[in-house]
Protein backbone atom coordinates (compact mmCIF):
# COMPACT_ATOMS: atom_id res chain seq x y z
CA UNK A 1 0.00 0.00 0.00
CA UNK A 2 1.15 3.49 -0.68
CA UNK A 3 1.82 6.01 2.09
CA UNK A 4 3.14 5.69 5.59
CA UNK A 5 1.20 5.97 8.82
CA UNK A 6 2.29 8.24 11.61
CA UNK A 7 3.78 6.22 14.47
CA UNK A 8 2.33 6.68 17.94
CA UNK A 9 4.83 8.30 20.32
CA UNK A 10 5.17 6.70 23.78
CA UNK A 11 7.03 8.20 26.74
CA UNK A 12 8.57 5.49 28.95
CA UNK A 13 9.54 6.58 32.48
CA UNK A 14 11.47 4.47 34.99
CA UNK A 15 14.54 5.18 37.12
CA UNK A 16 15.86 1.69 36.37
CA UNK A 17 17.50 1.87 32.95
CA UNK A 18 17.15 -1.86 32.34
CA UNK A 19 13.35 -1.53 32.60
CA UNK A 20 13.35 1.37 30.15
CA UNK A 21 15.49 -0.61 27.74
CA UNK A 22 13.13 -3.62 27.94
CA UNK A 23 10.07 -1.45 27.26
CA UNK A 24 11.86 0.24 24.38
CA UNK A 25 12.63 -3.12 22.77
CA UNK A 26 9.02 -4.31 23.13
CA UNK A 27 7.46 -1.06 21.87
CA UNK A 28 9.82 -0.32 18.99
CA UNK A 29 9.37 -3.89 17.74
CA UNK A 30 5.66 -3.05 17.47
CA UNK A 31 6.45 0.09 15.48
CA UNK A 32 5.98 2.71 18.21
CA UNK A 33 8.34 5.67 18.69
CA UNK A 34 9.79 5.68 22.21
CA UNK A 35 10.95 8.63 24.33
CA UNK A 36 12.83 7.93 27.57
CA UNK A 37 12.74 9.61 30.98
CA UNK A 38 14.32 8.43 34.24
CA UNK A 39 12.28 10.17 36.94
CA UNK A 40 8.92 11.89 37.35
CA UNK A 41 10.25 15.43 36.88
CA UNK A 42 12.01 14.52 33.65
CA UNK A 43 8.82 12.79 32.47
CA UNK A 44 6.91 16.07 32.85
CA UNK A 45 9.61 17.95 30.94
CA UNK A 46 9.60 15.39 28.13
CA UNK A 47 5.79 15.33 28.04
CA UNK A 48 5.65 19.11 27.58
CA UNK A 49 8.36 19.08 24.91
CA UNK A 50 7.32 15.97 22.96
CA UNK A 51 3.53 15.73 23.52
CA UNK A 52 3.50 11.91 23.48
CA UNK A 53 0.40 9.91 22.58
CA UNK A 54 0.75 7.76 25.72
CA UNK A 55 2.91 7.59 28.86
CA UNK A 56 4.11 4.44 30.67
CA UNK A 57 5.28 5.45 34.14
CA UNK A 58 6.79 3.55 37.08
CA UNK A 59 5.37 4.24 40.55
CA UNK A 60 8.55 4.58 42.62
CA UNK A 61 10.99 7.13 41.19
CA UNK A 62 13.24 9.91 42.56
CA UNK A 63 12.40 13.65 42.47
CA UNK A 64 8.74 13.00 41.63
CA UNK A 65 7.00 9.67 42.13
CA UNK A 66 4.74 8.29 39.41
CA UNK A 67 1.72 9.38 41.48
CA UNK A 68 2.98 12.97 41.80
CA UNK A 69 3.92 13.19 38.12
CA UNK A 70 0.52 11.82 37.08
CA UNK A 71 -1.29 14.39 39.25
CA UNK A 72 0.72 17.20 37.67
CA UNK A 73 -0.09 15.89 34.18
CA UNK A 74 -3.80 15.94 35.02
CA UNK A 75 -3.50 19.53 36.31
CA UNK A 76 -1.89 20.71 33.04
CA UNK A 77 -4.52 21.63 30.45
CA UNK A 78 -2.20 20.80 27.55
CA UNK A 79 -1.25 17.36 28.93
CA UNK A 80 -4.27 16.16 30.91
CA UNK A 81 -5.72 14.03 28.12
CA UNK A 82 -2.58 11.94 27.54
CA UNK A 83 -3.31 8.34 28.67
CA UNK A 84 -1.07 7.04 31.45
CA UNK A 85 -0.25 3.40 32.15
CA UNK A 86 1.24 3.06 35.61
CA UNK A 87 3.73 0.28 36.36
CA UNK A 88 3.12 -1.33 39.77
CA UNK A 89 4.47 -4.27 41.75
CA UNK A 90 2.60 -7.51 41.18
CA UNK A 91 -0.73 -7.64 43.08
CA UNK A 92 -0.07 -4.39 44.98
CA UNK A 93 -3.67 -3.18 45.20
CA UNK A 94 -2.73 -0.13 47.30
CA UNK A 95 -0.48 1.07 44.49
CA UNK A 96 -3.32 0.76 42.02
CA UNK A 97 -5.80 2.61 44.22
CA UNK A 98 -3.29 5.46 44.64
CA UNK A 99 -2.72 5.38 40.87
CA UNK A 100 -6.45 5.69 40.16
CA UNK A 101 -6.66 8.64 42.57
CA UNK A 102 -3.71 10.27 40.78
CA UNK A 103 -5.43 9.89 37.39
CA UNK A 104 -3.83 6.78 35.87
CA UNK A 105 -5.82 5.16 33.05
CA UNK A 106 -4.47 1.62 33.33
CA UNK A 107 -1.86 -0.53 35.07
CA UNK A 108 0.77 -3.10 34.16
CA UNK A 109 2.66 -5.26 36.62
CA UNK A 110 6.33 -6.19 36.83
CA UNK A 111 7.64 -8.40 35.34
CA UNK A 112 6.13 -7.17 32.06
CA UNK A 113 3.93 -9.50 30.06
CA UNK A 114 4.62 -8.42 26.49
CA UNK A 115 1.24 -9.43 25.05
CA UNK A 116 -0.70 -7.80 27.90
CA UNK A 117 1.36 -4.61 27.69
CA UNK A 118 0.84 -4.20 23.94
CA UNK A 119 -2.88 -4.91 24.26
CA UNK A 120 -3.26 -2.21 26.93
CA UNK A 121 -1.23 0.28 24.88
CA UNK A 122 -3.29 -0.35 21.76
CA UNK A 123 -6.57 -0.06 23.65
CA UNK A 124 -5.65 3.27 25.26
CA UNK A 125 -4.39 4.74 21.99
CA UNK A 126 -7.76 3.91 20.41
CA UNK A 127 -9.71 5.57 23.23
CA UNK A 128 -7.70 8.76 22.72
CA UNK A 129 -8.77 9.19 19.10
CA UNK A 130 -12.21 10.73 19.71
CA UNK A 131 -10.71 13.70 21.59
CA UNK A 132 -8.13 14.19 18.84
CA UNK A 133 -10.86 13.93 16.22
CA UNK A 134 -12.76 16.85 17.81
CA UNK A 135 -9.68 19.04 17.40
CA UNK A 136 -9.30 17.90 13.78
CA UNK A 137 -12.98 18.57 13.08
CA UNK A 138 -12.74 22.12 14.45
CA UNK A 139 -9.70 22.78 12.28
CA UNK A 140 -11.46 21.42 9.20
CA UNK A 141 -14.51 23.59 9.87
CA UNK A 142 -12.26 26.64 10.01
CA UNK A 143 -10.24 25.85 6.88
CA UNK A 144 -12.59 24.20 4.37
CA UNK A 145 -14.98 27.08 3.55
CA UNK A 146 -12.25 29.36 2.18
CA UNK A 147 -10.41 26.83 0.00
CA UNK A 148 -10.55 27.39 -3.77
CA UNK A 149 -10.25 23.64 -4.29
CA UNK A 150 -13.31 21.48 -3.82
CA UNK A 151 -13.07 19.10 -0.86
CA UNK A 152 -15.28 16.11 -0.11
CA UNK A 153 -14.51 14.09 3.03
CA UNK A 154 -16.13 10.72 3.69
CA UNK A 155 -15.90 7.94 6.23
CA UNK A 156 -14.52 4.50 5.40
CA UNK A 157 -17.80 3.50 3.73
CA UNK A 158 -17.79 6.53 1.38
CA UNK A 159 -20.55 8.29 3.35
CA UNK A 160 -20.11 12.06 2.99
CA UNK A 161 -19.15 13.83 6.22
CA UNK A 162 -18.07 17.20 4.83
CA UNK A 163 -18.32 19.03 1.53
CA UNK A 164 -17.16 22.61 1.09
CA UNK A 165 -18.73 25.35 -1.02
CA UNK A 166 -16.27 24.94 -3.90
CA UNK A 167 -16.96 21.21 -4.17
CA UNK A 168 -20.68 21.92 -4.15
CA UNK A 169 -20.30 24.30 -7.08
CA UNK A 170 -18.06 21.87 -9.00
CA UNK A 171 -20.38 18.91 -8.48
CA UNK A 172 -23.72 20.69 -8.89
CA UNK A 173 -26.33 19.40 -8.42
CA UNK A 174 -24.71 18.28 -5.16
CA UNK A 175 -27.62 18.29 -2.70
CA UNK A 176 -27.79 14.44 -2.64
CA UNK A 177 -24.25 14.38 -1.22
CA UNK A 178 -25.19 16.15 2.01
CA UNK A 179 -26.17 14.11 5.06
CA UNK A 180 -24.17 10.86 5.05
CA UNK A 181 -25.00 10.13 1.41
CA UNK A 182 -22.87 7.72 -0.61
CA UNK A 183 -20.12 9.49 -2.57
CA UNK A 184 -19.17 6.25 -4.34
CA UNK A 185 -22.71 6.03 -5.74
CA UNK A 186 -22.43 9.62 -6.97
CA UNK A 187 -19.11 8.95 -8.70
CA UNK A 188 -20.51 5.77 -10.26
CA UNK A 189 -23.15 7.89 -12.01
CA UNK A 190 -20.60 10.32 -13.44
CA UNK A 191 -18.42 9.94 -16.51
CA UNK A 192 -14.86 9.30 -15.29
CA UNK A 193 -11.51 8.95 -17.04
CA UNK A 194 -10.89 5.59 -15.31
CA UNK A 195 -13.34 2.87 -14.20
CA UNK A 196 -15.09 3.73 -10.94
CA UNK A 197 -14.22 0.28 -9.54
CA UNK A 198 -10.55 1.13 -9.88
CA UNK A 199 -11.05 4.13 -7.59
CA UNK A 200 -13.04 2.18 -5.03
CA UNK A 201 -10.89 -0.94 -4.84
CA UNK A 202 -7.33 0.19 -5.49
CA UNK A 203 -4.72 -0.49 -2.82
CA UNK A 204 -2.85 2.70 -3.71
CA UNK A 205 -3.07 5.53 -1.20
CA UNK A 206 -3.90 8.20 -3.83
CA UNK A 207 -5.69 7.94 -7.18
CA UNK A 208 -5.88 10.72 -9.81
CA UNK A 209 -8.64 10.86 -12.44
CA UNK A 210 -10.91 13.24 -14.37
CA UNK A 211 -14.61 13.85 -13.81
CA UNK A 212 -16.11 14.55 -17.23
CA UNK A 213 -19.39 16.24 -18.21
CA UNK A 214 -22.25 13.76 -18.60
CA UNK A 215 -24.40 14.04 -21.76
CA UNK A 216 -25.07 17.74 -22.44
CA UNK A 217 -24.49 19.02 -18.92
CA UNK A 218 -22.82 22.42 -18.79
CA UNK A 219 -20.16 21.29 -16.32
CA UNK A 220 -16.38 21.73 -16.30
CA UNK A 221 -13.86 18.93 -16.64
CA UNK A 222 -12.47 18.38 -13.15
CA UNK A 223 -9.13 17.07 -11.95
CA UNK A 224 -9.85 14.81 -8.99
CA UNK A 225 -7.60 13.11 -6.47
CA UNK A 226 -8.97 10.56 -4.01
CA UNK A 227 -6.73 9.88 -1.00
CA UNK A 228 -7.41 6.94 1.30
CA UNK A 229 -6.87 7.32 5.07
CA UNK A 230 -5.82 4.10 6.82
CA UNK A 231 -5.59 3.20 10.49
CA UNK A 232 -2.59 1.47 12.10
CA UNK A 233 -3.96 -1.92 11.02
CA UNK A 234 -4.31 -0.85 7.38
CA UNK A 235 -8.12 -0.59 7.49
CA UNK A 236 -9.80 2.19 5.51
CA UNK A 237 -11.16 4.87 7.88
CA UNK A 238 -11.84 7.74 5.49
CA UNK A 239 -11.47 9.25 2.04
CA UNK A 240 -10.60 12.79 0.99
CA UNK A 241 -11.41 13.92 -2.55
CA UNK A 242 -9.80 17.13 -3.85
CA UNK A 243 -11.33 18.76 -6.95
CA UNK A 244 -9.86 21.42 -9.28
CA UNK A 245 -10.82 22.86 -12.61
CA UNK A 246 -8.76 21.25 -15.37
Amino acid sequence: MGGTLKKAKILVTDDIKQNVKLLRVILTASDYDVIEAYDGAEALEKARAERPDLIIMDVMMPRLTGYEACRKLREDEALRDIPVIMVTALHEMDDRIKGIEAGADDFISKPFNKVELLARVKSLLRTRRPAEKKDEDSMLDAILPDLAEGVVITDGQWKVKRINKAAGEFLHPYEPLVGDMDFSAYLSQRSLSIPADTIFHTQERATDFLILPTNNQNMPVLNARVTRVLDEDGALTGIACILKNK
